[in-house]
């Protein structure tokens, strides 16, 4: 990989995500200042707190993923600048590869953030650290890259942005009624579904999670953390190979 030009367009696709990330960044804090507040006023154990949190994190990454990286693989095919960019001497996988780690690295504050005030409003609340953090971080930071490649990957053969921000924003939204139609409704284990592997981010933040829980009509499943990963590398695999050969292909 060509050292100068990948960081010339990862440079210019940071520039463009720098707005958001400071959006996104403060969001976070204020949403875990929100649930943080509802916890005190909830009486929340420590398991049902850290169980919320990890929630909060893997809706969140859905959609700011979805936000972040809904034009990376669609704007260089329907803007003038984008076909400038493409008709550049430049191996096109080169420029798709670095707008999308440029799109993980612009999650990363956010990610850093909401994990950091979660777990100091955790501390301060029940005086423990929170259970499995770093490996549910671990987790969350395969997830993002994983989901960035997904909508990536919907957009590199798309018309338009609005689709890949569709599809991704509609994954995470209806996300939790496909746990329930397939593992509720139908006693199947989700292994197919992108956002069941991210499940494991709040699976294992809290030490009484099961892997299948009957009275639960939403998270009926739980992932091991090794099914997770399974789920997660197969969708990364799969959709950065559609993001670089569709990108790579595609006709101005």
């Amino acid at each position: 990989m060509k050292t100068k030009p990948f960081l010339t367009f990862f440079t210019a696709q940071m520039r463009l995500l720098r707005s958001q990330i400071v959006a996104f960044t403060v969001l976070s804090v204020i949403l875990v200042a929100g649930f943080s507040f509802l916890a005190v006023k909830g009486n929340f154990g420590m398991n049902e707190f850290s169980e919320s949190l990890g929630l909060i994190i893997w809706i969140m990454i859905g959609l700011i993923g979805s936000n972040l990286s809904a034009e990376t693989g669609v704007s260089d095919f329907s803007e003038k600048t984008g076909m400038l960019i493409l008709s550049q001497p430049v191996d096109r996988r080169l420029i798709i590869l670095s707008k999308i780690l440029a799109c993980f690295a612009a999650m990363l504050l956010p990610l850093i953030v909401i994990y950091a005030a979660g777990l100091t409003a955790g501390f301060l609340l029940y005086g423990h650290i929170i259970f499995n953090a770093i490996l549910s971080f671990g987790i969350s930071l395969l997830y993002t890259l994983s989901f960035i490649a997904f909508v990536t990957g919907i957009g590199t053969v798309s018309k338009n942005k609005s689709t890949p921000l569709s599809v991704g924003l509609t994954v995470s939204l209806l996300a939790v009624f496909v746990f329930a139609v397939f593992g509720k409704l139908l006693g199947i284990e989700p292994w197919f579904f992108l956002p069941y592997g991210g499940l494991a981010i709040s699976g294992i933040m809290t030490s009484s999670i099961l892997h299948i829980n009957p009275g639960n009509f939403f998270f009926y499943y739980v992932p091991y953390v090794w099914e997770a990963l399974v789920i997660i590398l197969i969708y990364l695999a799969i959709f950065l190979a559609v993001s670089v050969i569709a990108y790579s292909k595609r006709q101005i």
